[in-house]
């Protein structure tokens, strides 16, 4: 599914990623973790073509994506979904639009997008939201919008980039659980956090960072 062998990037110079060599396979649920400034932004970065590798090549689903033309980049990531920590809703677009733009930019007719995303909401628990503005939520709220507008697509692939940092635990795990359920309808997740507690609540594959290096990578049961 997503594959980087002996990849690095640097910005200005600095080493962001040195030598990574990964492989993730389709279905996985995969936490990326490491301290701030470990490489966990741009190894996402990289698997959505936000930028591209300096040296090594990355393949998804079988793609080379040094090969992928600017053209197509569009297309490559309706494949895909995004989580970000700082939500990046339309502050004066309802939640329904919001979530409705990942359809209409892909060209869903109109019956198929309203029941599409009116069923995404409803499984994130927003139902009853459809009509609010943004800034009307709370943060967890804001942070299932976020969700559904990732997920409405039926992406093959969910990429979070530190999506409970600003939740308190309870809402973390609220978050947590709804991309659990995301992963178990076969969407292959990867989930970057410093949040040693998830990496508890939800056993699954580590992969650790130090200074754009891969320094440890394994379930914990192991």
């Amino acid at each position: 599914m997503i594959e980087f062998f002996h990849v690095s990037k640097a910005y200005n110079g600095r080493p962001a990623l040195q030598d990574v060599s990964l492989t993730i396979e389709k279905g996985e649920f995969v936490f990326l973790t490491g301290a701030s400034g470990a490489g966990k932004t741009t190894l996402l970065r990289l698997i959505f073509r936000g930028d591209a590798p300096d040296e090594g090549q990355i393949l998804v689903n079988n793609l080379n994506l040094l090969h992928v033309k600017k053209s197509a980049v569009p297309f490559l990531r309706r494949t895909m979904g995004f989580v970000f920590q700082d939500f990046r809703l339309l502050p004066k677009k309802t939640v329904f639009e919001n979530v409705a733009l990942a359809l209409k930019v892909s060209g869903v007719p109109e019956g198929v997008l309203r029941v599409k995303t009116t069923e995404t909401l409803g499984a994130v628990g927003l139902g009853h939201k459809l009509h609010a503005l943004p800034l009307t939520l709370s943060a967890g709220e804001q942070q299932r919008v976020c969700l559904a507008r990732a997920i409405v697509n039926d992406p093959q692939i969910l990429l979070a980039d530190e999506p409970t940092g600003n939740l308190d635990a309870e809402l973390s795990g609220e978050i947590l659980d709804l991309m659990k359920a995301v992963n178990a309808r076969g969407t292959t997740v990867l989930l970057a956090t410093h949040n040693r507690d998830l990496l508890h609540r939800l056993r699954r594959r580590v992969v650790r960072l130090e200074q754009g290096r891969v320094v440890e990578d394994g379930c914990p049961e192991a």
